[in-house]
């Protein structure tokens, strides 16, 4: 379900206010404070981890002269502060995500060692895209790894790559290691080393030199030679080769 969007202030005594959003269940920090009678500006800043994500200033040098200027300048204070927390709501449940900002914050998550949100968040994402195969591929290695679900990510994972030559036939090939990359990884868990080491020299077929492919053989204590062992990995020769062999 769901997390609903909530303002509550923390603090509230002049000349400062902040409050704790939360935004489809991301943690925002919000802060209105006053810069003094130098500049006559109220600043509303609304941070994630630390950094400014929106902000909005007014001047109130109008109120100065009043006989209630500290009330008028805290009644705008709490205005600008709860207005502004309102606008910030409203943009950012009006956005919708597209398929490359699911993929920059998996990334962003599985960088930081954090696969069990990662694939919450890729859940999220295929209910969206559904027969998205970039999508499919990383849901189903984190299916295998996070999940301990090794078979049902195998299948996955194939399936995905059944869905990328369907809707790209032509120039698929270039996506075909980080997709045999996922398949091998599942494979790997499931404790199949052979069709671990098959999926993953099909995915050097196209990449001679992929390192995160390299990296998973060289756990697993393997690296096929190339066709041609005089030629470089990478020569176009080895890889055309390379190619004919995988078709055979």
């Amino acid at each position: 379900m769901a997390q609903k969007n909530s303002i509550k202030i923390i603090s509230k005594r002049p000349p400062e206010f902040n409050s704790e959003l939360v935004v489809d269940k991301v943690n925002y920090h919000v802060q209105t404070e006053d810069l003094g009678l130098r500049t006559c500006r109220i600043a509303t800043r609304v941070y994630l981890k630390g950094e400014v994500v929106f902000s909005r200033d007014s001047d109130y040098s109008h109120l100065t002269k009043l006989k209630s200027f500290r009330e008028r300048l805290v009644q705008l204070m709490e205005n600008q502060h709860k207005n502004t927390a309102d606008f910030f709501i409203r943009e950012q449940t009006g956005k919708q995500k597209q398929k490359s900002d699911y993929f920059e914050e998996v990334q962003r998550l599985l960088k930081k060692g954090n696969g069990k949100s990662a694939i919450d968040l890729l859940e999220e994402a295929l209910q969206k895209f559904p027969l998205d195969p970039f999508l499919l591929s990383y849901f189903g290695c984190l299916t295998a790894i996070v999940r301990n679900r090794p078979k049902e990510g195998i299948d996955i994972c194939i399936d995905a790559l059944r869905k990328l030559d369907q809707t790209m036939p032509f120039g698929s090939e270039f996506f075909y290691p980080v997709f045999y990359l996922n398949l091998g990884r599942a494979y790997i868990k499931s404790g199949n080393k052979q069709e671990a080491i098959n999926a993953l020299h099909q995915g050097l077929i196209n990449d001679p030199d992929n390192k995160d492919i390299l990296w998973e053989l060289k756990k697993l204590g393997t690296r096929k030679k190339p066709p041609l062992p005089f030629l470089d990995r990478s020569n176009p020769i080895n890889k055309y080769i390379g190619l004919l062999i995988s078709k055979k």
